[in-house]
């Protein structure tokens, strides 16, 4: 239970169950998003205390409501937490991320960081019981992955990637699987490079990653950039390392705001687009994509229970060699 900054405990809470159209849902495992990160690090007009938080998650039906086929009783299923209203403007036109009432689960609903809660039955979406736990819950962060990349690189592409966390790698391996030439990382931690490296990214190294940068591309700078961090730092070397009439997509929102050089946007007519979630097509990409366990994910997971929650995310949020934390009950 999220209680508020730097606040976090487990707690008793009422059994849920599930009511017309819902699922009740045992969870298995729940990853730590950034997200989830930003939140518990500072006050969020977004992630109001008291929340159960994790919208990475896996787990079982284990009961149905009224209006749901009781066949779905020991699915195993993966969570779609977006609960749009497939009514406004923007439902209908197919971009459910931006649904004008959406809710989030793990946000606005109770989420998978508890061992069983209820949501609608729209929102659990069956997954192959071969993917393991730990890289089922990989399924939402690579349904942003596919999100930008679809829209943002083509064949050939010069790619930047900056931050090598969880959803950098992913960002980088959906721009190989869109064709990009070369896909570059950025990132203060040498380990991330690493893994970085071992999904096809070329490393900058930490000391001068922009020289490295302007020496690979011979000053031209890179067609795309996606930033997976989303400070004033990374914005201005996201505008520095594009090329005149580049791509940048912002993912990461590790600062609420910041300066932003006008000049550089103006002076290289450079599209800077913000990204946000997915859209149904991203994540049955996604889905397909883990379940034919395309991506290689060997030293990603570190498993933590839910007693440990307050410790792990406190060593996340103040730098450790974690990379992607999964917990269970």
């Amino acid at each position: 239970m999220y209680l508020g900054p730097r606040r976090m405990e487990v707690q008793e809470v009422p059994e849920p169950a599930a009511g017309i159209g819902e699922v009740l849902i045992e969870t298995a495992a729940s990853a730590i998003c950034g997200s989830d990160l930003h939140g518990f690090r500072e006050a969020s007009p977004r992630r109001i205390p008291p929340l159960i938080m994790g919208h990475e998650t896996v787990g079982v039906i284990a009961a149905v409501g009224e209006g749901v086929d009781a066949a779905r009783v020991g699915q195993r299923i993966v969570l779609k937490p977006i609960l749009a209203c497939r009514s406004c403007e923007p439902c209908r036109s197919g971009r459910t991320n931006l649904c004008r009432t959406g809710r989030l689960v793990g946000r606005d609903l109770t989420g998978g960081f508890a061992a069983r809660f209820v949501v609608p039955a729209e929102l659990a979406v069956e997954i192959a019981a071969h993917v393991p736990d730990d890289v089922a819950t990989l399924t939402e962060p690579l349904a942003n992955a596919v999100h930008v990349t679809s829209r943002a690189v083509v064949p050939d592409d010069d790619v930047l990637v900056i931050g090598a966390g969880p959803i950098g790698a992913l960002m980088a391996w959906m721009a190989g699987e869109h064709g990009a030439a070369r896909v570059f990382a950025s990132d203060r931690v040498r380990a991330r490079l690493e893994r970085a490296r071992a999904q096809g990214s070329i490393p900058l190294g930490t000391d001068d990653p922009e020289g490295s940068l302007r020496e690979a591309t011979d000053g031209r700078g890179v067609d795309v950039v996606i930033d997976a961090v989303g400070v004033a730092d990374t914005w201005a070397f996201g505008l520095r390392a594009v090329r005149p009439g580049g791509r940048i997509e912002t993912v990461g929102l590790g600062a609420p705001g910041g300066d932003v050089d006008y000049y550089a946007v103006i002076g290289k007519e450079a599209t800077i687009t913000g990204s946000f979630a997915w859209v149904d097509e991203d994540f049955a990409r996604a889905l397909s994509l883990i379940q034919e366990g395309a991506l290689d994910t060997a030293g990603w997971f570190t498993g933590a229970s839910f007693g440990e929650g307050q410790r792990v995310f406190e060593e996340l949020v103040d730098g450790t060699d974690r990379f992607k934390v999964v917990l269970a009950p």
